[in-house]
């Protein structure tokens, strides 16, 4: 049993370091989303952050298509990490439990 132990720890540990990796990944990822707005006949592009509970919107202003395209990309790559981030944490708490013995049928 003691070897099943060690190797639930050695993947809770695992899992500990996968976590802050993504946290590390999501911090350096741009956050929010791009909306495009119509005024005028013309699609202007805004970056939607929400801050202390509301929607603000920035206008990123005439960006190349390429900028706007890297921007697209980063915010992609931060909702995937942010996928994998709760994966993880669901699999940590998991992992506590067996090695606690929680969960156990008796």
């Amino acid at each position: 049993m003691r070897s099943v132990e060690g190797v639930l720890r050695e993947e809770l540990e695992r899992l500990r370091e996968a976590k802050r990796s993504y946290e590390e990944q999501i911090r350096k990822l741009p956050k929010g989303s791009i909306q495009q707005k119509k005024i005028k006949k013309h699609l202007y592009p805004y970056l939607a952050v929400r801050k202390t509970g509301k929607v603000v919107y920035q206008y990123l202003g005439r960006m190349p298509e390429k900028n706007l395209a890297a921007l697209r990309k980063g915010l992609e790559q931060r909702r995937r990490y942010e996928g994998m981030l709760r994966e993880v944490q669901q699999n940590i708490v998991r992992v506590e439990k067996m090695i606690r013995g929680k969960g156990r049928s008796v």
